[in-house]
């Protein structure tokens, strides 16, 4: 029997009870007529799924239940999109991904395995620099500037491009999707997205792409709109490829929207080498979310 969600709407059991990481995987759909939306389901296991789990997966983008979940109780966490049934294929498969590689990424998250960024980065980057025609593809957050020889250590790989490049991109990382191409929500913000797991199943690199689907976030400036804004990404080498990159001006102040200026410590001795391109950081801060005092704060700084 299907069972039945908020607002009465009908949930089908597409797989599961399935098991991953210390959780209950289950994949749901709720038909909606020409869009399906899909639900990833992560139910905290017991001794029978090998949990519980060691952490929960709201690093990853996941979110608990606003409500009593009608497939995974209480305990039960989501990803949701909104997919034609045409891709439903696309979306199993990266739901099987995404419990296979479950374990590794609870592993990094919470018990200090180490990410090989650098060899699933170059992954990412053969695979983007070699399809036909062209993707337009760039790489941002902190993985930019670890390619550019800052001493950082990113969380994920996170890229950026234009909406027609969402799809591509996951189309050219298909082996390694744990998300589909598809509008959701990255962290409450409305995004046509897609996620990976680059590597193998017990190791690899986290990637994320998204274009923001809100209509004042996608026309505002930002490292993530550099394209549709006329910003050329940065050209670097990086172990013998060109790798397109976004400013540092777009990447630094990306990362102090989200975390304040406390986000740039470290970075003084690397920011000395790097003279500002200000006319394009003055546009950027104008178009930011900083309050005026923060915008006072970080142009100091930079």
């Amino acid at each position: 029997m299907p069972a039945t969600a908020s607002g009465g709407a009908s949930l089908e059991l597409v797989s599961g009870p399935d098991l991953g990481g210390g959780f209950l995987h289950q994949l749901t759909v709720e038909r909606l007529g020409a869009v399906q939306k899909f639900i990833f389901h992560a139910q905290e296991g017991g001794m029978d799924a090998n949990g519980p789990p060691k952490g929960s997966p709201v690093p990853f983008g996941w979110r608990p239940s606003s409500t009593m979940c009608p497939i995974g109780g209480r305990l039960c966490w989501h990803r949701e999109f909104a997919v034609p049934l045409s891709d439903a294929l696309l979306v199993r498969n990266a739901y099987n991904r995404t419990r296979f590689v479950m374990e590794a990424m609870i592993a990094q998250e919470y018990g200090g395995i180490p990410v090989p960024f650098d060899a699933a980065f170059e992954t990412v980057a053969d695979a983007l620099n070699g399809a036909e025609p062209r993707i337009p593809w760039f790489v941002g957050g902190r993985m930019a500037l670890r390619v550019q020889g800052a001493n950082v250590e990113p969380r994920e790989i996170q890229l950026g491009t234009t909406p027609e490049g969402v799809a591509r991109i996951a189309t050219t990382l298909q082996e390694f999707a744990t998300e589909p191409a598809a509008p959701t929500e990255w962290d409450g913000r409305p995004v046509l997205a897609a996620r990976a797991f680059v590597g193998t199943l017990r190791a690899g690199a986290r990637v994320g792409w998204a274009i923001p689907t809100d209509e004042r976030e996608s026309h505002r400036l930002s490292e993530w709109t550099i394209l549709s804004n006329g910003v050329t990404p940065v050209s670097i080498d990086w172990h013998g490829r060109p790798i397109p990159v976004a400013p540092p001006e777009a990447t630094l102040l990306g990362l102090t929207e989200l975390g304040g200026t406390g986000s740039l410590e470290g970075l003084e001795s690397w920011l000395v080498e790097r003279p500002a391109d200000r006319p394009l950081l003055e546009r950027l801060v104008h178009a930011s979310t900083l309050s005026a005092t923060q915008r006072t704060e970080f142009l100091g700084r930079y």
